[in-house]
């Protein structure tokens, strides 16, 4: 497999690995992926960083910490200023002392709608409030709506496939984190 160059505002799916139980029913309920973070750009003399959000909430971390991860690249089709934009907004909503992980998003909008997407007959409508505590798909919707780009509808809950199908990303590249996706 050939190594590939991420560029800074490269989204990252974090396709759900192994034939476990859980991993097949994890597939069967979320889809591909289970996580989306997104790739900010290299400091500290060449250290990669990326947003997220995870258990602690909205975060920047060191790419390196997802080595070994199969991932599917999505690449926003913006220009240089609007990658300026994208990664100011990254970095204030990791910065954002309230921008918690949202795990009430989980069981008030997820949950609610995976089952109205595999189960259409029940009368589960599926709610949706944006706030400032995030999941990972909405830290990186939101980064995106924050700077102006429509990148998901903003009336349902945003979920890593989601981002697959997303109108101004473009697959890239496929791969393990660090081993040939590399910063």
């Amino acid at each position: 497999m050939s190594k590939f160059k991420v560029e800074p505002c490269d989204v990252f799916l974090h396709e759900i690995e192994g034939d476990s139980l859980f991993s097949k029913l994890e597939r069967w309920a979320v889809g591909k992926y289970n996580h989306v973070s997104m790739f900010i750009g290299e400091a500290f003399d060449g250290v990669p960083f990326l947003v997220e959000s995870d258990g602690r909430g909205a975060v920047i971390q060191s790419l390196q910490h997802k080595t070994g991860q199969l991932v599917l690249v999505m690449r926003p089709e913006i220009d240089a200023a609007e990658k300026k934009i994208l990664i100011s907004e990254a970095i204030k909503l990791a910065s954002d002392d309230n921008a918690y992980y949202d795990y009430f998003a989980i069981v008030r909008s997820c949950i609610p709608r995976v089952l109205k997407e595999k189960f259409p007959f029940l009368p589960i409508p599926p709610k949706y409030v944006r706030d400032q505590m995030v999941i990972c798909s909405e830290a990186i919707a939101e980064i995106f709506w924050r700077s102006g780009i429509d990148i998901l509808p903003k009336d349902i809950v945003p979920m890593p496939d989601d981002f697959e199908k997303g109108l101004t990303l473009t697959p890239v590249a496929w791969g393990r984190v660090m081993e040939n996706i590399l910063p």
